[in-house]
């Protein structure tokens, strides 16, 4: 009698649960850095993505990391916007239907100004499909954009009324992704340099 052949499993590589451990004592840093980095999509030759499984020997994070780098069109940078750290935020929420379902993430990022200057990013942003970069509070660089879906950007200006008002340039940003906001450890190639996304250090030699 023929030795029943075994099926490998197709979906055993596309998953990896670990437990999520919390040590206590340890200190969670909310929040975000007073800066963002941003670029036009059109300005990238190749958008790098996370592993669509779990590697043989890496772990569940994995999944949300993001570890080559943007490949950029000769002499573009990533551009910095200065924020207000305590007025910005970031959050994801799961959206739509299995097996469809995805992740909105959205940006409130806050300018201290109303110049010329936002007022003519508003201007463009408004129209177009742009890719950002978020810090933690810890170095951290997250993504905001992907190849796969349009980055929507939806700024607003207020000039306030009064001396205690607020006045300034909101920044909104919503994309739609496979997972909230993933992380970036590749380089970031900006106008001052290099930058580590790992933990936002100053990189050295490619």
């Amino acid at each position: 009698m023929p030795t029943p052949t075994t099926t490998a499993n197709p979906c055993a590589a596309t998953a990896l649960y670990e437990s999520l451990v919390h040590c206590k004592g340890t200190t969670v840093l909310p929040g975000l850095r007073s800066h963002i980095y941003y670029i036009a999509k059109s300005d990238i030759v190749t958008f790098p993505s996370a592993p669509a499984s779990v590697p043989s020997d890496g772990s569940m994070k994995d999944l949300a990391i993001i570890k080559s780098d943007f490949v950029l069109k000769a002499d573009s940078k990533w551009k910095k916007i200065d924020i207000v750290a305590s007025s910005s935020s970031v959050k994801s929420e799961s959206q739509g239907d299995a097996p469809s379902k995805t992740f909105k993430n959205t940006g409130e990022f806050r300018y201290p100004g109303n110049n010329a200057e936002a007022a003519a990013f508003c201007r463009q942003a408004n129209a177009d499909d742009l890719v950002y970069l978020w810090p933690q509070r810890d170095g951290q660089y997250r993504l905001l954009g992907n190849a796969m879906f349009e980055t929507n950007t939806t700024p607003a200006q207020e000039s306030g009324s009064s001396e205690t008002d607020a006045s300034g340039t909101t920044i909104t940003v919503t994309v739609t992704d496979i997972m909230p906001s993933p992380y970036y450890t590749g380089k970031i190639e900006t106008a001052e340099g290099k930058i580590n996304g790992a933990d936002g250090s100053v990189a050295t030699s490619d």
